[in-house]
């Protein structure tokens, strides 16, 4: 195994170090893990994903999949953009959006790929089950040496659902390392956004990356906890070692 797992944030609702860089409401990562390409939501316009990435000097047409965790569109907006500097790619989408999103996917050149079911991308790399939230939403699960690491757009399901789904499948290894990605609470009442920080901490999760959707309350009260929590927004880089 290599030694990190590097996320690169391409959009983000938080403006990072650079100020060249649109800050949107909206999520796109681009994941490097096992010598893979992964690009895990595409924010919300072709706009942003392009010229982000452009700026980061991200290689979009080196993909070697993207991953789209939910139909919202802040996280499916840009699959134009996406055909245009990605075209034949295998795209993951939510389940029962191949007539909408499927559609859209094809018109543009890419190959939509309705998650039905565990999806073991490559080895160590997977994406869950569709899990309901509302609305239908999957997860990327990458296996490390030190536990599992998720990806999520905003985990609108809940952590207990997603936590679940994980120890059905993971049996020998339900050890939960770190999760990055959204987590649906930057309007949610204070005592909502303890008791997820409470459950986050009692899985002994190592570290947390909230973005987009999660809140400042979040990363505030995620301060107090043992979990290493790291603070960051559009164009900054996350090596995870592993």
């Amino acid at each position: 195994m290599p030694n990190s797992i590097r996320a690169r944030i391409i959009i983000d609702s938080r403006q990072g170090r650079r100020s060249d860089l649109h800050s949107v409401h909206g999520l796109s990562l681009f994941i490097e893990a096992y010598d893979r390409y992964i690009l895990f939501d595409l924010g919300p316009a072709d706009k942003y994903l392009i010229e982000n990435s452009e700026r980061l000097g991200i290689p979009l047409d080196l993909l070697d999949t993207a991953v789209i965790s939910h139909s919202h569109s802040s996280h499916a907006g840009a699959l134009g953009g996406l055909g245009w500097v990605s075209p034949y790619l295998d795209t993951y989408i939510p389940y029962d959006t191949m007539q909408h999103l499927g559609i859209v996917a094809k018109k543009n050149g890419l190959r939509p790929i309705e998650v039905l079911d565990w999806k073991e991308l490559w080895p160590y790399i997977y994406v869950t089950p569709p899990i309901y939230g509302p609305p239908w939403e999957h997860f990327l699960i990458i296996r490390t040496n030190k536990g599992l690491l998720v990806f999520s757009g905003c985990t609108h399901p809940g952590i207990d659902k997603v936590v679940s789904v994980l120890k059905e499948k993971f049996t020998e290894q339900t050890k939960l390392y770190g999760w990055i990605g959204g987590f649906h609470l930057s309007n949610a009442p204070r005592s909502v956004v303890a008791e997820t920080v409470d459950k986050l901490e009692a899985l002994g999760l190592e570290l947390v990356v909230p973005l987009h959707c999660s809140g400042r309350v979040m990363s505030e009260l995620l301060s107090s906890t043992s979990i290493r929590v790291v603070e960051a927004g559009v164009g900054d880089t996350i090596d995870i070692p592993i």
